[in-house]
């Protein structure tokens, strides 16, 4: 801006190299269409000498000794003068303050006194020049103690190496970061993939094993297929040795026991008059008919802490045998009972355990509800593929060495019933006299004992007949007939046993030098031990009613206590479970007999295929109406509770059905069938229902080398059962609705069926009464809160007339 005296004008600018020295510049000034100023104005503004900018570094900046003073070194600095030059703090953007007073300019440089007392780090702007053309040097101080030791750093600098260490550490870091992760990537997909590995190969083990058992399977299979076509000729004929509905009923309601009340007219207790004790009976009948007081009353027992399971079982067995006559009511309750339990699940967000376990009266009434209605349809086609079944399991175990005391067998299903050692044996193909005096081939094993070689022998005179219908093991006795007409009796126990003061054997074929062609046969014992004396080891050979008839490792003979074995000894001093694991323990892993087992499931497995066939059939087969009232109740109280996933729907009917009644029937054949099994038979059965068990899961099954055995054998057949169970659930849910009360058609042969009546309904009525009597106050309670007061006015009435004198059914 110009005034009357000054001319201001910018200069040009240069970009020339300035030496340190400097450089002389001399100008004129030139004013257009001024002819008159057009000479140089030296004379007026004489030479001036432009200096290079000043480039000042951390070793130009000082502190000067025995003083706050420190020093910028600066060429040519005192040529400028003192008031162009200044040094401040900035102490944030635009506000500044001076930190040095006395500023002097010499040939060194600028040099000030320091006016900062604290430590610190301090942003400092040295500025020369002013207005628009002023140079400002940005350095950073930074003091570290009182006695001043101070420290400039160029700020563009320290930007630079901050971000060039940051972006080296967080490289660092991510590089650190990324080889963590790797590895735990690589080692987790290493072990995926050696689980996988591992997995892959041990199911290509198993392929390989059962390859190369093949051929010997199929030999085995063919051998002993012959065989159950000769045992169950009879099968086409309809001779299958089925239980009637009473045994059948009395198995499934009150399992191990032979008898009870309810088979029985009731019995009033001593000293009652019989009017009323009648009059008291048919008034609880009738309050059992109304379904209000029937399910408090169930309700009041199940809350009460000393109501054990095994007491709700039996109540619900008897409630069963006192209102099997009217099944419709009988549905009625139970379906009642079962809306509270899965009410009761969804409430606990515990949905998937429904039906799981027998822990209330409703679960264990729907297991004696499906076999009542059931009953009919066991009889046809299910009987006979289960009887072909066990016939199976039964003759392939007993063609190979079976030790009658531990129950193990060379060609088991079970690593557990599995003899891991091999017994040297020989076939014999003897000829046994059937009872019409007739003589028919028959299979021994020169290593089985009396007992065993006299179940088979009366497996083939006795074939068709159910096994209570045959003579008693105890009561008969094997005779060797000889070419002269001798008999010699065979036993297990005798003066001839082989062996020491510790141990001895039990008497086998090959000690009374059995070999083939011999003639043998059954006959009624003529005389009976002595007491203190042992003639028969059943062994684990018998199992009745799920219990096994079975003998100590010590057993008493003559001379006292010695120690009897068959195939294989115990260790002394051992108990029979300690004894078994010292054994495994001792001998080879469960992996050198894996072929063993292997073989077995191949030979059994058509066997088995058709029993999945018969209980989860195709489209072509009718479903049991009992079934198809079962899964559509479930289905409604899925879609009720707003239940979505089908795995839920799912769990509930393969508790239901499958795994309550189905595997029951396949563990225990001797509910429906009039069969004995052994204690490898029933181990066999047990790896059979296991298989059944996986199938109806929903969740993934996979094996490894720590799996169980029977997991391993049956992880290929299981998936694809897994498949046929959803279609059949799937069919049913297709299939047209059946009215409930259409189950009494079902039922109404079970009175008429057999010689007098099934149950005494009385007797029933009777055993429930006991368990009320006990629970009365609890009863009359919830009756009151529920304003039942014609239902508990009659309680009273029945709790006086019937006397307190009861049995506990």
């Amino acid at each position: 801006s110009p005034t009357p005296s000054t001319l201001i004008c910018p200069g040009s600018s240069f970009s020339g190299n300035i030496p340190e020295a400097g450089l002389e510049v001399r100008f004129q000034l030139v004013m257009d269409q001024v002819p008159n100023v057009t000479q140089p104005f030296f004379t007026v503004f004489k030479t001036f000498i432009l200096y290079p900018d000043p480039n000042v570094t951390e070793s130009m900046i000082y502190l000067t000794e025995g003083d706050d003073r420190f020093l910028i070194e600066i060429p040519n600095i005192d040529r400028m003068p003192p008031q162009v030059v200044s040094v401040r703090e900035r102490v944030s953007p635009g506000n500044y303050r001076g930190i040095c007073s006395n500023t002097q300019l010499s040939a060194e440089g600028v040099t000030c006194q320091l006016n900062i007392s604290e430590t610190g780090e301090f942003n400092i702007e040295v500025v020369i020049g002013q207005n628009a053309n002023r140079y400002i040097l940005e350095v950073t101080l930074i003091i570290s103690e009182k006695s001043g030791i101070v420290k400039f750093i160029e700020t563009n600098m320290v930007a630079i190496i901050v971000v060039v260490l940051l972006l080296l550490v967080c490289l660092f870091v991510v590089v650190v970061l990324l080889c963590l992760c790797c590895c735990c990537l690589y080692r987790a997909r290493r072990r995926n993939r050696q689980k996988q590995e591992e997995a892959e190969h041990l199911l290509s083990e198993m392929e390989d094993i059962e390859n190369d058992l093949a051929e010997k399977c199929r030999k085995g299979f063919a051998e002993l297929n012959t065989q159950i076509e000769q045992d169950s000729g009879m099968l086409e004929l309809g001779k299958i040795p089925v239980h009637n509905f009473k045994t059948f009923a009395m198995r499934i309601l009150f399992p191990g026991l032979h008898d009870h009340p309810v088979l029985h007219p009731v019995e009033k207790p001593r000293n009652q008059d019989t009017a009323v004790f009648k009059a008291g009976l048919q008034k609880f009948e009738g309050l059992l008919h109304d379904r209000q007081f029937l399910t408090v009353m169930l309700h009041a027992m199940e809350e009460n802490r000393n109501f054990s399971v095994r007491d709700r079982c039996n109540v619900a067995s008897l409630l069963t045998a006192a209102l099997y006559t009217d099944m419709p009511y009988l549905t009625e309750v139970l379906f009642e009972l079962l809306e509270e339990l899965v009410n009761k699940h969804i409430t606990r967000s515990t949905s998937k355990l429904l039906l799981r376990r027998t822990e209330s009266v409703a679960e264990k009434l729907l297991a004696d509800w499906l076999a009542f209605n059931l009953y009919h349809h066991l009889k046809g086609e299910p009987s006979r593929v289960m009887y072909k079944m066990f016939l199976g399991i039964k003759g392939h175990l007993e063609s190979g060495p079976v030790d009658v005391l531990s129950g193990r067998a060379a060609k088991s299903l079970s690593e557990e019933k599995l003899m891991r050692q091999n017994v040297e044996h020989a076939k014999l193909d003897v000829e046994v006299e059937c009872l019409d005096g007739s003589r028919a081939p028959c299979r021994l094993l020169d290593c089985d004992t009396i007992t065993q070689s006299k179940i088979k022998l009366m497996d083939h005179m006795y074939r068709g007949l159910g096994y209570s219908l045959r003579p008693k093991l105890e009561d008969v006795e094997v005779e060797l007939k000889s070419a002269g007409g001798g008999r010699l009796q065979l036993r297990d126990n005798d003066m001839t046993n082989e062996g020491d003061d510790d141990w001895r054997q039990i008497n086998t074929l090959s000690h009374y030098n059995i070999a083939s062609g011999m003639i043998l046969t059954v006959v009624p014992r003529k005389q009976q031990p002595i007491p203190g004396q042992v003639w028969d080891y059943p062994g684990t050979s018998i199992y009745d009613f799920g219990h096994t008839q079975t003998l100590s490792c010590l057993l008493s003979l003559d001379e006292g206590s010695t120690q009897v074995f068959h195939l294989q000894k115990s260790d002394e001093g051992a108990d029979c479970y300690e004894q078994t694991k010292t054994l495994r323990r001792r001998q080879y892993g469960s992996e050198i007999f894996l072929p063993k087992l292997v073989a077995t499931k191949r030979i059994l497995q058509s066997y088995i295929d058709q029993m999945f066939e018969e209980v989860f059939p195709d489209k072509t087969q009718e479903v049991p109406k009992a079934i198809k009232v079962l899964f559509d109740f479930l289905d409604a109280q899925a879609e009720l509770y707003s239940v979505e996933e089908d795995d839920v729907t799912h769990t509930w009917k393969s508790n239901s059905l499958p795994l309550r009644f189905w595997v029951n029937l396949l563990k225990n054949p001797e509910f429906l069938l009039d069969v004995a099994k052994s204690a490898s038979l029933d181990a066999a059965l047990s790896v059979i229902s296991q298989a059944f068990i996986d199938s109806c899961s929903t969740s993934e099954s996979t094996v490894s080398r720590e799996s169980p055995t029977n997991k391993i054998l049956y992880h290929k057949e299981v998936q694809g059962y897994k498949s046929r169970v959803k279609d059949y659930y799937k069919h049913i849910k297709n299939e047209p609705k059946v009215d409930k009360n259409s189950l009494a058609f079902d039922s109404s042969d079970f009175v008429t069926e057999g010689e007098g009546e099934i149950f005494y309904v009385e007797s029933a009525a009777y055993g429930l009464f006991s368990y009320a009597q006990s629970y009365q106050e609890e009863i009359k309670t919830r009756l009151c809160n529920d304003s039942l007061d014609s239902q508990q006015q009659t309680f009273e009435e029945v709790c006086y007339d019937i006397s307190e004198n009861l049995y506990m059914a």
